[in-house]
């Protein structure tokens, strides 16, 4: 293994390789989800990292398979590209072997869930269910009536998701999956017994900006159930991003790149002024809440989401 046991998830060429990085060391959103899966912290999430990187160095120098594995995806959003980060990485850690990926359980004709993945860690000859996500969610509601404590008033840009209703998902279903008798008949035809299962839920919160003053206490605002180290950002209304960001700031529109790993500034073709984002929404072109990198980080702000003045206006 290289001896560079620290080297940063930015350090590496490719974006690719820098999101998959990202994707194993970044330290998870919640601490415990309360189901007797388990959902590993940031420690946890570290020494794998730590222990790979040879792996991420030999992605980084030859590229090619990961960014061909990421292209042949139909599916395009960004939860189907993080999962497919973490094939890669079960698919060339020497740790493990991936025994079913994206498994479906059809039992006479009734469709009872789906594994992202179940993997054999050699280490311990055990066999483990494994379920990832990645998700970005902003705080609506007053945080100084504790609303933002509260995981059901953390909602994703397009007010489809919510927090607590990710987490539910997950402990009520996802990971009860195998332990369904007939599910485990199922998988026992293909050979597989399960012996545990892990949550690999990462991404970041977006807290109100008026927040700010507030960064070096910002866990008395977040839900309690949230990891103590989890990535965050900031939101803004369109006239609070107006009154914060120069116009002489360079902006990055990410439409598509740098919601895990930040685009380094030297790779980004485009910058924009805040009147040009601004244009470009009034042009419809592009539509608000709408995630944005600073192309030189300053200290208040890196990525941002920009929402209308009245976001949320409603909640579904």
């Amino acid at each position: 293994m290289s001896k560079n046991m620290t080297r940063s998830p930015d350090t590496f060429i490719h974006q690719s390789v820098r999101d998959l990085a990202w994707a194993v060391s970044s330290a998870p959103l919640i601490r415990q989800g309360g189901s007797e899966c388990i959902w590993p912290d940031s420690r946890w999430f570290q020494s794998l990292y730590s222990g790979s990187i040879e792996l991420f160095e030999m992605a980084d120098a030859s590229p090619d398979e990961l960014d061909e594995l990421l292209a042949a995806q139909k599916d395009r959003r960004l939860g189907k590209y993080f999962e497919t980060l973490w094939y890669y990485f079960f698919a060339h850690h020497p740790g493990y072997e991936i025994l079913a990926n994206n498994l479906q359980v059809i039992i006479e004709g009734r469709t009872l869930g789906e594994f992202d993945f179940i993997v054999l860690e050699r280490a311990s000859g055990n066999t483990v269910h494994v379920e990832v996500a990645v998700k970005f969610f902003l705080a609506a509601g007053d945080p100084e009536h504790g609303e933002t404590r509260n995981m059901a008033n953390w909602y994703g840009p397009n007010l489809r998701d919510r927090l607590d209703q990710k987490v539910d998902h997950l402990n009520q279903r996802q990971v009860r999956l195998a332990s369904q008798p007939e599910v485990n008949d199922y998988l026992s035809t293909r050979g597989i017994s399960i012996d545990g299962c892990m949550v690999f839920l990462k991404g970041r919160l977006f807290y109100p900006w008026r927040l700010k003053p507030h960064e070096a206490h910002l866990m008395e605002y977040a839900p309690p159930q949230c990891a103590d180290d989890h990535p965050y950002s900031w939101w803004l209304s369109r006239d609070q991003f107006d009154e914060v960001c120069d116009d002489k700031q360079c902006i990055s529109p990410l439409i598509s790149r740098g919601w895990l790993e930040r685009i380094p500034t030297a790779s980004v073709k485009h910058p924009i002024s805040k009147t040009a984002l601004f244009e470009t929404v009034s042009n419809k072109k592009m539509r608000l809440p709408l995630l944005v990198q600073s192309s030189n980080p300053c200290h208040s702000w890196d990525r941002t989401f920009v929402t209308a003045n009245d976001w949320p206006t409603k909640k579904i």
